[in-house]
């Protein structure tokens, strides 16, 4: 993201990789209203930090990606059914894993809220 909020990628034609790509096809299912951060608060508070003292964004926390695990916690919209959304998040998440070569990882998809 530049520093007139706009998205960097978009501008120069370029694809968001790693979580940011991940996060963006999730962002785009029906149903998904909004990710919440699904990392916990002692880790977005280290990520801050730690970025405040690189002089970066930190970053977002709203998929966490670990060796063999992917956590997502989204908002789903009340015109569909929540497990309907839940799963589809979970086959996009397992598709992603795969094709960035993430081998039978635990998915953990989590409603945070309806709206």
């Amino acid at each position: 993201m530049s520093a007139a909020g706009v998205d960097d990628a978009a501008m120069t034609g370029a694809q968001p990789t790693g979580e940011a790509a991940l996060r963006a096809e999730i962002a785009a299912i029906p149903g998904v209203a909004r990710l919440y951060p699904a990392s916990n608060v002692v880790a977005r508070v280290a990520s801050a930090v730690g970025a405040t003292v690189a002089g970066t964004e930190p970053g977002g926390g709203d998929i966490v990606l670990a060796e063999a695990s992917i956590a997502i916690r989204i908002g789903v919209g009340a015109d569909r059914a929540a497990a309907e959304v839940c799963r589809a998040v979970y086959a996009t998440a397992r598709d992603w894993a795969a094709a960035s070569g993430m081998h039978e990882p635990s998915i953990r998809v989590t409603v945070a809220g309806i709206e």
